[in-house]
């Protein structure tokens, strides 16, 4: 006779709101010594392969976390092909050396390259989601993208001739002998990237989620560009007021006289030491809040049909771990970082919840695979390509 189910509460669940809803907790059972072993091979094979590697350490990282991340009792997988892998990296990879010395050959080599850029990478921006989702599953129902190529052009080529627009106006102004002329236009062009940062961004993360889907059952994103905007320019202050601790700090430092390695050694060892410190300081005080707001914001905004997500992850808590991870990591000459890692997830995957009209197990049992799902990861397996966002 087949042993029951253990109850909802053994997974932490609980009923919530007193209207029938329950809030499922997320676990992660990851421990720092056991990713250790697989970092330490991960890296040591890749080193030796000249890289070659860096596909099925892909697929052991992913398959590691995913397998540790468990929701109503029941862990993640991944499924993710290494050589799929390896041919979207060896795509990137050639892609990305083009466009670096397209420029240094000519200007209209330059921005030939950018066009292609801008004519496949929503193409490729779609596979990516793609394979990435469907090679992701839980309760051995895997994950899907449900878009088409004409709405990820649609959506992602203005961004892309944004984000290009730099390189653009660098290769048409660069070389004219107005120097005013020539700054104002960079100028211009860095401000407009920079304004509309928080709106590509919002664009992107829309697209990825709306398309998202588990089984038959369609992801939603409702809008949140204001929200977006909110967080960048919060995260902006942020930044400037930990350049100016920063700054404040060695400026203390030289003021108390303290003795100093770096000032027998040089202004580059000076100037090395103040930029760490400052980008430290910096890196603490906005990254925890612009990582935090943003994973909030995210998921307060998304659907699947009834189900809603919730997560109580904070800046301050997230602003010591990563105190703490990064002195660890400094202090250890990088060997702590597997143990960072594993905490890091623990503590960004462990504030989220899922909540409920009811039992997951239930809502799991009604899904089905969508239509074609096996045929798409056949072709998946084939022409997968894996470039993150």
């Amino acid at each position: 006779m087949k042993d029951a189910p253990p109850p909802a509460a053994a997974y932490g669940v609980r009923e919530i709101d007193g209207g029938g809803l329950t809030l499922s907790p997320m676990r992660f059972t990851g421990i720092g010594s056991e990713y250790f072993r697989i970092w330490v091979v991960n890296m040591l094979l890749t080193l030796l392969t000249l890289g070659i590697y860096s596909a099925w350490a892909k697929v052991r990282k992913s398959r590691y976390f995913l397998q540790n991340t468990q929701l109503d009792g029941h862990a993640f997988d991944y499924h993710g092909d290494p050589k799929a892998i390896l041919l979207g990296r060896v795509v990137a990879l050639v892609l990305l050396l083009c466009y670096s010395f397209a420029f240094d050959v000519s200007r209209a080599a330059g921005v030939v390259m950018v066009l292609v850029m801008c004519a496949i990478g929503p193409w490729l921006f779609m596979r990516a989601q793609r394979f990435r989702l469907a090679n992701t599953s839980w309760r051995g129902l895997r994950f899907g993208f449900d878009a088409q190529p004409r709405e990820a052009y649609r959506v992602v080529v203005l961004p892309l001739v944004i984000w290009f627009s730099s390189a653009i106006t660098a290769a048409f102004v660069g070389t004219t002998r107005d120097l005013e002329y020539t700054a104002g236009a960079m100028a211009a062009a860095v401000v407009l990237t920079l304004l509309l940062t928080p709106w590509m961004h919002h664009r992107l993360k829309a697209y990825q989620h709306a398309r998202a889907r588990y089984g038959n059952q369609a992801f939603t994103f409702v809008p949140a560009t204001r929200s977006f905007y909110a967080i960048y320019g919060i995260a902006v202050l942020l930044v400037l007021v930990g350049a100016l601790l920063g700054f404040g700090m060695v400026l203390a430092w030289a003021w108390l006289d303290v003795p100093t390695p770096a000032v027998s050694a040089g202004p580059r060892a000076m100037a090395f030491i103040i930029g760490g410190v400052v980008g430290l300081v910096v890196f603490l005080i906005a990254w925890p809040y612009f990582a935090t707001r943003m994973q909030q914001v995210v998921w307060r905004h998304t659907r699947l049909g009834d189900v809603r997500f919730r997560t109580r992850i904070d800046a301050g808590p997230l602003a010591k771990l990563t105190l703490r991870n990064v002195l660890l990591t400094l202090f250890t000459l990088g060997l702590y970082w597997p143990f960072a890692a594993v905490a890091l997830a623990r503590y960004r995957i462990e504030c989220m919840g899922i909540e409920s009209p009811r039992a997951l197990r239930e809502l799991a049992q009604a899904m089905q695979a969508a239509p074609g799902a096996a045929a798409g990861d056949a072709v998946l397996d084939t022409f997968g390509l894996d470039i993150g966002l």
